[in-house]
């Protein structure tokens, strides 16, 4: 009988494994496809010159990085988007978890009507919301420009200047991105094991206490994983700042190569310099990645209840 019992136990585990490849598979091959080779392409890139569109393999040397870790630019780009992040990723990360946690407090009704509501900016393209948002704040187009012009503003570029520039950035993203997280976070509200609630209520939690102590510490998981991808978005800054570079022209405090993905972009249009571009798309990720394994280890957001115990 036990060794019955452990055959099919044993014959049990085989299926569930063979069963786990077999639905990885299509993600293993666009993460092939699309993540690692392009990656291996960027390295060999890194290390080729390039002269009228037409590479020589592995014949510039460390002269790329040289070149790039050189150009005073490396610190402006990575400046801007390091300011943009800094008020980003908090504003983003609180902003959602906070509107989720609240409207997790309302009735069903009202909770979904919400979620609705957040939600419709996000299935606007970000490009297209920028040039809405880029409508909006121009005195002699918006509806409002009544109000704007109370400021002593004429045209779009007295609003968004170098001092509102990354603030205005920060509100698009916000807009734009907000309402997938909260809908992500008020699935997992609505997850969590009523018994879980129900004793808190019993222990004399405010609705507030409830939300903050309770829910909070249960989707956390979800809310790292959101710290992660907004890294990374803040990282890849590319839309915001080139349609706005592009619709305000000269007026535009945006130059071609404000945000490491435009300098890339720039030299690759340009000049046809694929190496430099490459040595910058590596910088980034491998800022990514050590910001992503940062997170994990020390947060240990994939670790169980088993493992934590």
């Amino acid at each position: 009988m036990a060794l019955a019992a452990a055959s099919k136990a044993t014959k049990r585990r085989r299926f569930q494994f063979n069963s786990a490849i077999l639905l990885g598979i299509p993600y293993i091959g666009f993460m092939i496809v699309f993540g690692i080779v392009p990656m291996i392409l960027a390295i060999i890139f890194s290390f080729s010159k390039y002269g009228n569109y037409q590479p020589e393999y592995f014949a510039a040397g460390l002269s790329n990085y040289a070149s790039i870790l050189q150009d005073p630019q490396l610190l402006i780009s990575f400046g801007n988007i390091l300011k943009f992040g800094v008020i980003m990723l908090p504003v983003s990360f609180i902003g959602a978890l906070g509107i989720a946690l609240i409207l997790d407090l309302a009735d069903d009704r009202l909770g979904g009507f919400m979620r609705t509501i957040y939600f419709v900016p996000g299935a606007i393209t970000l490009p297209a919301v920028a040039l809405i948002a880029i409508f909006m704040f121009d005195p002699g187009i918006s509806p409002f420009g009544f109000l704007l012009k109370l400021t002593g503003a004429r045209v779009a570029g007295d609003i968004l200047n170098n001092k509102t520039l990354i603030y205005f950035m920060v509100l698009l993203r916000f807009f734009a991105s907000s309402g997938g997280w909260i809908a992500v976070f008020y699935g997992a509200l609505t997850g969590i094991n009523r018994e879980v609630i129900e004793a808190g209520l019993i222990d004399g939690c405010s609705p507030w206490q409830l939300a903050y102590h309770i829910k909070r510490p249960l989707i956390m998981g979800y809310a790292l994983f959101m710290l992660i991808n907004l890294t990374i978005q803040s990282l890849q800054l590319f839309a915001e700042p080139f349609i706005l570079q592009t619709s305000l022209q000269t007026a535009s405090p945006i130059d071609p190569y404000w945000s490491p993905n435009m300098w890339s972009a720039f030299i690759t249009i340009r000049t046809g310099d694929f190496g430099k571009s490459a040595v910058i798309s590596l910088i980034m990720l491998l800022i990514s990645l050590v910001a992503a394994v940062f997170i994990v280890t020390r947060t240990g957001m994939f670790k169980t209840d088993v493992v934590r115990n």
